[in-house]
Order: structure tokens, then C-alpha cells, then sequence
């Protein structure tokens, strides 16, 4: 199954929507941490969240999109399918 990074910005949300947005993705199998080759799990930036979905890259945008446009219409959703993920991110707490 791909992989896939996405990025949402929901413009004027509060904390407490991004909270709410953090939710729905959890429970749709978004993650906000991602394990490195080290083992150790590494936290993502924010509203930044990984996922291995069955579907295409398209149909992951307009899943995410439904869900950040619940909570505050007109959100912007990048989602990229990748291979393989490179960074450098503080260990998760």
C-alpha cells in the first residue's frame, strides 16, 4: 500500500480546531509521529501527519479536505505519496 505525507493549513482555526482536526485524523489512521531508522518514534511539524492508505493521492486530499473543511471551511490540503522519507525532527516526548 503507498504512503503518504499531507500537510493541512486551516486558515483563521484556533488551537483548539487544529485539536479537533488531530482527532479526526487519528482516527481515520493519520499519524503525527513517524519511526525512524533508529527505532525511535519522531514527532512530524504541525498539522503535518503520515499514512498508509489503500487509495490513490486524490482520493487521501479529498478525504482529508472533508474532514479539515468540518471543521473550518476553505482548508488547504497538500498530500504527497512517497517511497521513502528523509528528515531530521526532534524525538517525540
Amino acid at each position: 500500500m503507498p504512503n503518504f505525507v499531507v500537510r493541512v493549513e486551516m486558515h483563521s482555526a484556533s488551537a483548539e480546531h487544529y485539536e479537533m482536526l488531530h482527532e479526526k485524523m487519528k482516527a481515520r489512521g493519520y499519524k503525527r509521529e513517524a519511526q525512524g531508522t533508529d527505532g525511535r518514534m519522531y514527532r512530524l511539524p504541525d498539522a503535518e501527519y503520515m499514512a498508509t492508505k489503500s487509495f490513490s493521492a486524490d482520493d487521501v486530499r479529498d478525504e482529508t479536505r472533508a474532514m479539515a473543511d468540518s471543521i473550518v471551511p476553505g482548508s488547504f490540503v497538500l498530500v504527497s505519496q512517497v517511497e521513502q522519507v528523509s528528515w531530521f525532527l526532534a524525538p517525540a516526548s
